[in-house]
């Protein structure tokens, strides 16, 4: 998958990379990868990149309110990092950004 990328460093940070268009049409298989590797990795942070995100619609959104969800009920610190000014906009607008770690 281009859309995602998933690493895990050795301090037990889970890294995932978001790029390009996040919206319906990739969002369930983007779900899927930061869910199963929440579950198998079990790390102690996860840090979603969206430095590369170019459009992000309500179910991409989804998708992070959603990884958030999963890494907290697996005792793992969540945070968005890198988000393009438009990006913030959108969080902004959502009321997300605290939840996010970007305030």
């Amino acid at each position: 998958m281009h859309e995602a990328s998933i690493d895990m460093d050795e301090a037990g940070v889970l890294r995932v990379t978001l790029r390009g268009e996040i919206d319906f049409t990739n969002s369930a298989e983007i779900h899927k990868l930061v869910t199963d590797a929440v579950a198998e990795r079990r790390p102690r942070h996860v840090r979603v990149d969206l430095a590369e995100v170019t459009f992000i619609d309500s179910t991409g959104i989804g998708v992070l309110v959603d990884a958030m969800r999963v890494a907290l009920a697996a005792q793992a610190d969540f945070r968005v990092e890198n988000p393009t000014r438009r990006m913030l906009d959108q969080l902004r607008t959502t009321g997300l950004l605290t939840a996010f770690g970007l305030e």
